[in-house]
């Protein structure tokens, strides 16, 4: 193979759109390398309209670690060959990232507009970083937000993330499966992602292993015995049949009962045994195949339901009373069918102290500008009563708010929109971190990361301090996102400045 091809780590810092480094020879060339500037990693909207979920910033956190510890040597080989730029070259073959990171963990639940992360760093370092930020975040939120909403339709029975084969690439899979399980899935199918991840990979059978058996019933029940009789010589392995392979109802359930029967296996099984239903009516035959097991003594048997489901036709299931203990969900989170672009956004809004913003005629395109961080309030029954987005320097609503001091959170929009909240009657939270300052990762919160299964509780546990409105499907309850008061003025100030107003 053409040593050209061969790609280590460091591509993925390079994996970016030419523009960025156009403007940073530009900046190298006009002395503005080393102004300090800010950018803010937040989406405009949601597929329901309601909230997402943050993964992939532990992802991000390591895309900067391979900037620093990648020798000089081996960034001048790749950038000389996609760069004519010599003092460029130059430059960039010495760059390590100085700055500082500020991010909402993996698990938060965040909102449109609200600073996921917040690179503060010198210019070219912040500039280059753009697109593989996006592209890590883009990927793995859209996957987390939409395993958060066909494992919330689906509540209490549980959903598998079974979709890497339908999955866009390899990070796509390996990362994809792990931001389903921080979004609510019990668990996944990807060797990788357990390799990775430490997530144990759950798996059934395929059709094709049936067919390897041959053709018809007694072929699919010599299939059935094999199977079983090799799985359960490690205990606690999970005995799940496919029988839709011939004839659900007439077959394979039959096939399935004859099967443990002969083989011995019955409600004392210590792992998990049952069946999967891949095609056909699932609501009509998970009924028949329930009373079928049922009446055999098989009630511990666990019936699972796949094919093509997403969270309206889980709902369908639910409220047609499909007998069902697992949902596995293929290509409606692995690639988030149904909106697969997240959307998410870099943009700058501040430089060398001096805030920016960005002005459209589409009023959800108009940045807010200025150094920001996020802080969730709390009600007296601990549910999440509203965002308020502040300047990290000094910002009267923060100070009344850190001292607990009645503070009045308003729509920037409505005026005649507000909550007084009294002196003392709420709590809150920060929900931006400082993982990285000055080039340095704050090791104990990166490691936090790394618990997947620590994520997803602490999504769980966010999860559980909204009100069950702001939590349906449909046309969600809306959830306060607000800006200080110093924060708005700054906006509209900026605005009527741009507009010499």
């Amino acid at each position: 193979m053409n040593d050209n091809f061969i790609l280590t780590e460091f591509a993925r810092v390079i994996n970016s759109d030419r523009y960025q480094y156009t403007e940073s020879d530009i900046f190298l060339m006009e002395d503005m390398q080393n102004k300090e500037a800010v950018f803010d990693v937040f989406f405009r909207k949601t597929e329901d309209g309601g909230f997402a979920v943050v993964s992939g910033i532990q992802e991000v956190i390591h895309l900067i670690e391979i900037l620093n510890n990648t020798d000089e040597e081996e960034k001048r080989k790749y950038f000389s060959k996609i760069l004519e730029e010599e003092h460029l070259i130059d430059f960039l073959s010495k760059i390590k990232f100085t700055g500082n990171l500020y991010a909402m963990r993996d698990g938060e639940i965040v909102y449109p507009n609200e600073p996921i992360i917040t690179i503060k760093a010198p210019l070219i370092e912040a500039k280059i970083l753009e697109t593989p930020i996006l592209n890590i975040i883009n990927m793995n939120m859209a996957i987390a937000t939409k395993a958060s909403m066909v494992t919330r339709a689906a509540h209490p029975v549980k959903v598998l993330s079974f979709g890497s084969r339908r999955a866009h690439g390899f990070d796509s899979a390996v990362e994809g499966n792990k931001a389903a399980v921080i979004g609510g899935c019990y668990g996944h199918s990807n060797l990788m992602t357990e390799y990775k991840y430490g997530i144990p990979s759950n798996g059934t059978m395929s059709h094709s292993y049936i067919q390897a058996f041959g053709v018809g019933k007694d072929a699919e029940k010599r299939a059935f015995v094999t199977f079983i009789n090799n799985r359960r010589k490690r205990e606690k392995n999970s005995l799940i049949l496919l029988i839709d392979t011939y004839d659900t109802i007439n077959i394979g359930i039959e096939n399935a009962i004859k099967a443990f029967k002969e083989c011995g296996i019955d409600d004392n099984y210590k792992g998990l045994y049952g069946i999967r239903l891949d095609s056909g009516d699932l609501a009509y035959q998970s009924k028949k195949c329930r009373k079928r097991l049922d009446e055999e003594g098989f009630t511990k048997a666990i019936i699972t339901l796949t094919n093509s489901l997403d969270e309206k036709l889980i709902r369908s299931l639910r409220e047609q009373n499909a007998c069902v203990d697992m949902y596995g969900v293929g290509d409606a989170i692995a690639v988030s069918k149904s909106y697969p672009c997240f959307g998410g956004v870099y943009k700058i809004v501040e430089l060398d102290d001096q805030p920016l913003i960005k002005i459209s005629g589409d009023v959800i395109k108009i940045s807010n500008p200025g150094f920001k961080e996020v802080y969730r309030i709390y009600d007296t029954d601990g549910i999440a009563y509203a965002d308020l987005i502040t300047l990290v320097k000094k910002d009267s609503d923060k100070e009344k708010l850190l001292n607990y001091k009645e503070l009045t959170i308003r729509d920037e929009k409505y005026e005649f929109k507000s909550s007084l909240l009294k002196e003392k009657s709420y709590s809150f939270k920060k929900l931006t971190k400082l993982y990285i300052e000055n080039g340095e990762i704050n090791k104990a919160l990166y490691q936090e990361l790394f618990d997947i299964m620590n994520s997803q509780k602490y999504y769980f546990e966010a999860l559980d301090t909204l009100s069950t409105e702001r939590k349906r499907l449909e046309n969600p309850h809306n959830y306060k996102v607000d800006l200080s008061s110093d924060l708005i003025k700054l906006k509209y100030g900026l605005i009527n400045e741009a507009k010499n107003i």
